[in-house]
């Protein structure tokens, strides 16, 4: 009984937590999303003690030390961090390399004509008002001030009446963490449990490849590079290290927040060096200061993030060149002193990638903290340890054990790159591409429809002459004139049905008439004659609402804006990055389908520019040797990239430009342009509009959900 009570006291509950949590998930699938707030719940719970944590460790721990204790703790303590900064950026740039060949597609996204956030490093690091930095959760101003506090005590010959005080609270905030800590097993199960039941295949089938790629980093990083270091140059073994920080990594992996486990990580590596015999005053006092201090300043695994800025830039089709890797690291570094979601756009603008690529990092944000957070905590914890044994001078190099590691995780670098290669050239060969997805997308809602590829003769003698709605309902038909090719908002889909955004509301405004549905086609030029003769009754297919054709027809209210842009082929978008670039060409041809009086005027200022008309967008792709870009709007553009992924979409920097779309009616039926207009109110008030849009213009749920699979569902079936 004694030995099974034995047992029992000293399992390790945090890793029991993590592989039952991993087990509920899929056994339960989706049931486990109700443990979630319970999750959240513990990890508010740990984070009481966090920033007094801070202030007092700090403050204390740099109080004691006398002022040459400092110059030479903290300059060590850099020369340690510059070498595993190079080591570190090293090895995720290595890792770049194992991007497999891709044609590159993404739906566009509103965050693509957002302004790029500015990093504010005063207000990061200058802590005007130490007690709001506390509040508001800004971690480098408030070790700046502690720092700067402890700095101060130094040569005060009455700190120890400040120091004694603080030093009993830290105690009591140690104990208060303990006692959290030993319910955290609670919080580690469900927050496991309801991540492993509720993500689903498609988020993870998202982006496998830069997950293939972040978790053979993610693991050379944590289970190689650092423990081997640390292993091969202190009198820290490799064993030794994995198993003292096996609770913290467990927590951050969990939870996926470094902030809450500082404490842990601290109490971790003065408990593993009184285990040693390495322990005494200096070195607790040194894990004291450079816990906080290592989570402040860029981790290893903060900078894994880099691999996202390179995924995206490869998905774009702009991948990242050698030349370009100095000025990418200096502006990483410089940006990871932030947030990481201020550093991730900062980067992105840096490469000029469509900033709609930071949204695929806020989608899958939850599960790329389980890498960085893990990686995070071990790199503190390398960081600490070659610290304290630097500055106690007993890092060596000439031992069998220092050649073996040293040795061993340079010749398993090249092992992880080659896995993380193979298994993205099988991943990418398997993977849908983006062109299908476009071209399966369907009109959920539809009437009976008739898709006709020209204009009835009968119409054009007068027999459908202009129409109101009471016409329109007693005839059971509502005619509706669309551009072909015109995608995403009129276009045939793989199995030729006409579908779009302005497909799907007009099968939704002819439910609400009552009426079938007849799509009749027509060109640009020809909407004024073809509306005004009756030969359809609205005009609906991304049209822009402009003054000059103000005057012949009559459009309805807007039912949304476009931001005007340029498509060219990838290799040429820089030409574009900016408005004087575009204007400064010597001749400069523009495709264009629709924009002729604003280009019109483009030229009278700017002789250079050439604006050609073509009848549709398609005209541009087969030909685009005979231009120097298309001139489109970018929701359109980026859905073409889909279609020819060798393309790409620009809004050059001081030509942004958004103009209104809506629907068109004849000049003189004011009947149906009134209802037009009620109807657009209601549709845009129950959110019928946003939906479509979010739908075929964002490509929010274009594939089909699956729900999540569980066992439990398994054996039932």
């Amino acid at each position: 009984m004694s030995s099974f009570l034995a047992f029992f006291k000293n399992i390790n509950w945090m890793l029991w937590s993590l592989i039952l949590g991993i087990a509920a998930g899929l056994l339960f699938g989706e049931r486990m999303a109700a443990l979630q707030p319970l999750g959240t719940g513990f990890v508010k719970l740990m984070q009481i003690t966090i920033f007094p944590y801070i202030v007092v460790s700090l403050i204390v721990g740099l109080g004691k030390f006398s002022q040459a204790q400092v110059k030479q703790v903290l300059g060590k303590a850099t020369l340690v961090m510059l070498l595993l900064w190079a080591v570190g950026l090293a090895a995720i740039w290595a890792f770049t390399l194992t991007l497999p060949k891709h044609d590159a597609g993404t739906f566009f996204s509103p965050a693509l004509v957002a302004p790029a956030p500015q990093i504010d490093f005063i207000s990061q690091y200058i802590p005007a008002n130490p007690f709001a930095s506390m509040a508001e959760g800004n971690v480098p101003a408030l070790v700046i001030f502690c720092i700067a506090l402890g700095m101060a005590l130094i040569p005060n010959q009455s700190k120890h009446v400040l120091l004694d005080v603080l030093d009993v609270v830290g105690q009591g905030l140690s104990v208060i963490s303990k006692k959290i800590i030993a319910l955290f097993p609670i919080g580690i199960f469900a927050m496991t449990a309801s991540t492993a039941g509720t993500i689903s295949q498609a988020e993870l089938a998202n982006l496998q490849v830069y997950w293939v790629m972040v978790i053979c980093l993610g693991i050379y990083l944590m289970l190689v590079l650092l423990p081997m270091l640390v292993a091969a140059i202190t009198p820290v073994k490799y064993r030794d290290f994995i198993f003292v920080l096996r609770n913290a990594w467990i927590t951050a992996f969990s939870t996926g927040n470094v902030f809450i486990v500082l404490p842990v990580i601290t109490e971790g590596i003065k408990s593993h060096l009184r285990k040693i015999k390495q322990s005494d005053e200096t070195s607790d006092h040194i894990a004291e200061v450079l816990v906080p201090i290592a989570y402040t300043f860029p981790s290893l695994g903060k900078l894994t993030t880099l691999l996202f800025v390179t995924f995206a830039a490869w998905l774009t089709g702009n991948p990242v060149g050698v030349e370009q890797i100095p000025n990418i690291t200096l502006s990483a570094m410089l940006s990871y002193f932030a947030n990481v979601h201020i550093a991730i756009p900062y980067l992105l603008d840096v490469l000029k990638i469509p900033a709609d690529s930071y949204q695929l990092y806020l989608s899958m944000s939850v599960l790329s903290a389980k890498v960085v957070s893990p990686t995070t905590v071990v790199y503190i914890f390398a960081f600490v340890f070659m610290t304290i044994f630097y500055v106690r001078k007993q890092l060596h190099l000439k031992r069998i054990r220092s050649f073996y590691y040293l040795s061993l995780l340079a010749a398993l670098l090249p092992a992880c790159m080659f896995a993380s290669f193979t298994a993205n050239q099988w991943l990418a060969k398997n993977t849908q591409a983006a062109d299908e997805v476009i071209a399966n997308m369907v009109v959920a809602d539809t009437v009976p429809a008739a898709v006709l590829n020209h204009v009835p003769k009968s119409y054009q003698f007068g027999d459908m002459a202009l129409t109101n709605v009471d016409v329109i309902q007693k005839r059971g038909l509502l005619r509706i004139g669309y551009l072909t090719d015109n995608v995403p908002f009129s276009y045939f889909n793989q199995k030729g049905e006409l579908v779009g955004f302005d497909i799907a509301l007009a099968h939704k405004l002819a439910a609400d008439l009552g009426v079938k549905v007849e799509f009749i086609p027509f060109k640009k030029p020809d909407l004024t004659e073809y509306l005004n003769k009756g030969y359809f009754d609205v005009a609906m297919s991304g049209l822009e609402i402009n003054v000059k054709d103000l005057a012949r027809v009559r459009f309805s209210n807007q039912v949304m804006t476009l931001q005007l842009a340029l498509v060219a082929k990838d290799h040429e978008l820089k030409r574009f990055a900016k408005r004087e670039d575009v204007l400064n060409h010597k001749e400069l041809k523009l495709a264009h389908v629709e924009y002729g009086a604003l280009l019109s005027k483009i030229k009278n200022s700017y002789p250079q520019v050439k604006p050609v008309s073509i009848p549709n967008i398609k005209a541009y792709f087969d030909h685009p040797e005979k231009y120097d870009a298309l001139v489109v709007s970018a929701e359109a553009g980026f859905a073409w990239s889909m279609f020819y992924p060798e393309f790409g979409v620009i809004v050059p920097k001081g030509a942004e430009r958004h103009y209104p779309i809506g629907l068109a009616v004849a000049r003189y039926n004011q009947d149906l342009l009134s209802y037009i207009n009620g109807w657009l109110e209601i549709q845009k008030a129950n959110g019928t509009v946003s939906n479509t849009y979010n739908y075929w213009i964002l490509g929010q749920n274009s594939q089909t959900r699956v729900k999540r699979w569980s066992l439990i569902d398994e054996w039932r079936e």
